[in-house]
């Protein structure tokens, strides 16, 4: 930390104290800026934060306990460290500063040692500070990060096989029915791959997720269950409601082959099963569904 990249503030209506703590800080190379009231601190601040306050209590017009109440309440200025300066026997100020948010109080007369002392511990402790902050916040990123990594496809964005099986075992006693899961797989893959490369195939299998996540609700959860298979949990949603967010898949999907020029027309295998009944087993539920889907899929004369 270079002082000469520290800017600190001098509050003060007494030329002869602004003059004592200029000269005790230029000493060490700090940027010394000067306001002679209230006022002039807070528009000072406004425009450009220091890194650090000496703010003397008595002023004129707005004094040093109300400057540090309204800077310690506005977001931007409340980490600025702010050390009043007091008088030896103004005990009662000094309790009555700490209180508003001052981090230290330098006493008149001033001593060159200590000044020079109590300004550098705060501002390494303020820097320190935000360094951890930054440190705290790069974290959280990185957690959300890894949270989103672990529950999410990479090449898709929908959700993967792990979180899906994590719902499946949350609904398993949800009373909250009827809950209908849909299964989808995308058809004829591996021509597209053998014949046009696995870029191609990539491209396939986003574009089945555009289709699925853009055909589902905000409420259904769509994820990618393998390399070519998909599946979404509707909540809440009985037979009649999971037939039409089917049509409207199959719908998408016609729209999505008009839409885009492709070397094979994608095309997905769907069938889903509706549990009704407490008693009922989701996994079984699963298998249904997932066998109406193959059924489906065998039906079809391009099916290889």
């Amino acid at each position: 930390m270079l002082n000469r990249d520290k800017t600190i503030l001098i509050v003060d209506d007494s030329k002869l104290n602004i003059q004592v703590l200029s000269d005790i800080l230029k000493e060490k190379s700090y940027r010394i800026s000067l306001a002679r009231s209230g006022r002039m601190a807070l528009e000072f601040v406004n425009m450009k934060k220091p890194d650090l306050i000496l703010l003397d209590i008595m002023m004129p017009e707005i004094d040093g306990f109300e400057v540090c109440s309204r800077l310690k309440a506005d977001p931007e200025t409340k980490n600025i460290p702010i050390i009043f300066i007091s008088g030896l026997d103004k005990s009662k100020d000094i309790v009555k500063g700490l209180k508003a948010g001052a981090v230290d109080y330098i006493v008149k007369p001033f001593q060159k040692e200590v000044v020079l002392a109590r300004v550098n511990t705060h501002l390494k402790l303020s820097e320190t500070q935000r360094k951890l902050e930054k440190t705290n916040n790069e974290l959280k990123e990185l957690l959300k990060e890894v949270e989103y990594l672990s529950f999410h496809d990479e090449m898709t964005g929908l959700y993967n096989r792990r979180y899906f099986e994590n719902e499946l075992k949350r609904l398993a006693s949800s009373r909250r029915l009827p809950i209908t899961l849909m299964v989808a797989d995308l058809d004829k893959l591996k021509l597209i791959n053998d014949n046009y490369g696995h870029k191609m195939g990539d491209q396939y299998i986003k574009g089945a997720a555009e289709v699925l996540k853009e055909s589902s609700r905000n409420e259904d959860i769509v994820a990618r269950i393998g390399g070519d298979e998909f599946a979404i949990i509707l909540p809440e949603t009985g037979f009649e409601a999971a037939d039409k967010i089917y049509q409207r898949l199959k719908f998408n999907l016609k729209k999505y082959n008009q839409q885009q020029e492709l070397v094979v027309e994608l095309r997905l295998s769907l069938g889903f099963a509706v549990k009704t009944k407490n008693e009922q087993n989701l996994d079984q539920i699963f298998k249904k569904a997932d066998k109406i889907m193959y059924n489906n899929k065998r039906k079809k004369k391009y099916y290889e």
